[in-house]
């Protein structure tokens, strides 16, 4: 007889968010008279389940839980409440990201493209005040990934490498422009 009281609801995306920043996994009692909601599971984005079975805190007509994720990826969760005095179980997802942004490549690639862009117009007209800002622009890029990261990369080896070997690069450009300049 309970199977026939929990009934199911597709999961729905609630947002994006920040790799280990503070969250909040919410639960909406519709019809106001929910007397409690659990947090029963969290699917991690490497598939390990996570049974937590842990009481939401209630706020007027909905419950909530702080949840700090870790991993980057899609997470799937499962709250249970009682509106209505009938259990009922809904699935959600949300996404994980290092800066708590997606799909914005774009802007990285503008970043680096107008860098050395800057740089290669500083060589072009011998004006090494501009390769050192071109330079200075790669170091804040360098800096930005690795304090943020780069969404889609999973790995942070990679994003700092990747973050340090543009700092660098921005640096190298900055002390031999300067170094043109002070000759």
């Amino acid at each position: 007889m309970s199977m026939f009281l929990i009934t199911l609801v597709s999961a729905t995306n609630i947002g994006i968010f920040k790799q280990n920043t503070e969250m909040q996994i919410t639960n909406f009692c519709s019809t106001g008279d929910c007397t409690y909601a659990n947090l029963t599971s969290i699917i991690l984005p490497s598939g390990t389940v996570n049974y937590l079975n842990e009481f939401m805190t209630q706020t007027e007509n909905d419950f909530n839980y702080t949840y700090t994720p870790t991993q980057i990826g899609t997470y799937t969760f499962k709250t249970c409440s009682n509106p209505e005095g009938a259990s009922v179980c809904e699935s959600d997802t949300f996404e994980v990201t290092p800066n708590g942004f997606i799909n914005n490549i774009g802007f990285y690639i503008m970043w680096i493209i107008l860098s050395l862009g800057i740089i290669y117009f500083g060589y072009k007209f011998e004006d090494y005040w501009i390769v050192i800002l071109g330079g200075f622009s790669l170091v804040l890029f360098g800096l930005y990934v690795l304090f943020y990261g780069i969404v889609g990369l999973k790995d942070p080896v990679y994003t700092w490498g990747v973050g340090i070997i543009t700092l660098m690069l921005g640096a190298y450009f900055g002390v031999r422009a300067s170094l043109e300049q002070l000759e």
